[in-house]
């Protein structure tokens, strides 16, 4: 063996051991009994200072052993909050408080004031884009008050709050589609866009107080609960006014964002005597902006949706052509309607909610160069084109309506 194949063969092992060495551990290792977990946020303005409020999970009360059998003695987590100028100051003023440092990468739900949504929300924004530790999937809610109170709030089904809120909008987000699930990164996206207006479901408390004792569980009812309320409308980084929850339904069959729902109708067109129901799916909508020679503009709407019918309060026999493809016209015009009652609110309010500029500028890029300084003027002067094909594809096990099934008993 030479001495050049000896040497290598001696450093050889040496490199790859030192190698090894270099990859073994961890070198910002936490302990689990040094952090304390964030389930959820919410953020307040007080009119000089941001507080923070944080859910911090108690992992000895939700633990198997703590909620075997009847209710452990201790809640499932605690609410505290800071104060401060700057959002990371107000964090970072936990631990004045807390034995442990906070962890946010289990944050589930961020709840956002009244006051601190109206104040302007881009400083929160920038935290999230600067910091490894703040997940952009988190989800965005608003609140009609305090943020906190929304924290406060104990939850039945679910062991902690934080989850169950966000288990909520993603429910109504996949099964009713009035309110869309609304992440941070959307969020931001949504303020960048040409049209700059992003839609944000309300989170409120029903009733009267709040239930934050773990003793309320005991109860088979309450008289307070969290449920679902409007929509922020937030123009870039402020928010600016609110939408019912029907007119953010119109919405989404606009911009394409209904998933699976159940859709009610009247026996006529027009009808609010709601007597029958679809369950939809198979969505899809697409805008189509159209300019005309005589300078008007027309955004087309062209709808599709399958449906299976879940209920039959007409006088129809939908087991024959005719009377399906009534039934059929009845449901597409509660859609249209919907999408009228949602177009002309958010004209009233001058909001581009639906993403129109984005499509303007898509199709037309240089006429888009022409009118995007004044847009929030020329939106109001679009006109709607709505076109729905609405398919009822299962009418399910029965024919008749079961009352005229009653009435022919009766002869």
């Amino acid at each position: 063996m030479g001495k050049k194949s000896f040497t290598r063969a001696r450093l050889c092992p040496i490199t790859i051991f030192c190698a090894c060495l270099l990859l073994t551990g961890c070198w910002d290792r936490k302990e689990l009994n040094q952090i304390a977990i964030n389930a959820a946020t919410a953020l307040d303005w007080n009119g000089k200072e941001w507080v923070v409020s944080f859910q911090v999970i108690i992992p000895q009360s939700i633990s198997s052993q703590g909620t075997s059998g009847s209710l452990g003695q201790q809640a499932p987590v605690m609410v505290f909050s800071t104060s401060g100028g700057s959002m990371r100051g107000a964090v970072q003023k936990s631990s004045i408080e807390m034995p442990r440092s906070l962890f946010f990468a289990h944050n589930r739900i961020l709840v956002i004031g009244e006051k601190a949504a109206s104040h302007g929300i881009s400083q929160l924004m920038d935290v999230y884009l600067r910091n490894a530790d703040a997940r952009e999937t988190v989800s965005l809610l608003v609140a009609g008050g305090e943020g906190r109170k929304i924290l406060e709030q104990v939850i039945p089904l679910e062991k902690l709050p934080g989850a169950a809120i966000q288990n909520m909008i993603q429910n109504e987000d996949q099964n009713s589609s009035n309110f869309n699930q609304v992440m941070m990164y959307k969020m931001m996206n949504g303020m960048t866009s040409d049209s700059s207006y992003t839609l944000v479901p309300e989170v409120i408390i029903s009733g009267n107080g709040v239930n934050n004792s773990i003793a309320t569980l005991k109860n088979t009812s309450f008289k307070n609960k969290l449920r679902l309320g409007r929509l922020g409308i937030f123009k870039q980084d402020k928010l600016v006014g609110w939408f019912t929850s029907e007119e953010g339904y119109g919405i989404n069959w606009i911009r394409n964002t209904v998933n699976s729902t159940v859709l009610y109708f009247g026996c006529s067109k027009g009808s609010k005597n709601y007597k029958s129901a679809v369950r939809i799916y198979r969505t899809k909508s697409k805008l189509k902006p159209i300019f005309k020679s005589d300078g008007q503009w027309i955004m087309r709407v062209e709808a599709t949706a399958n449906a299976d019918l879940l209920e039959n309060g007409c006088q129809q026999d939908v087991s024959k052509p005719e009377g399906l493809k009534i039934m059929e016209e009845y449901a597409k015009a509660e859609v249209v309607d919907l999408m009228n009652l949602a177009f002309h609110s958010a004209v009233e309010k001058k909001a581009d909610v639906f993403g129109f500029a984005d499509m303007l500028h898509k199709h037309y890029p240089k006429v888009w160069k022409m009118v995007k300084n004044d847009w929030e003027q020329k939106f109001p002067t679009i006109q709607l084109e709505p076109n729905v094909q609405l398919r009822i594809v299962r009418i399910g096990m029965s024919n008749k309506p079961f009352n005229e099934l009653l009435e022919k008993s009766d002869k």
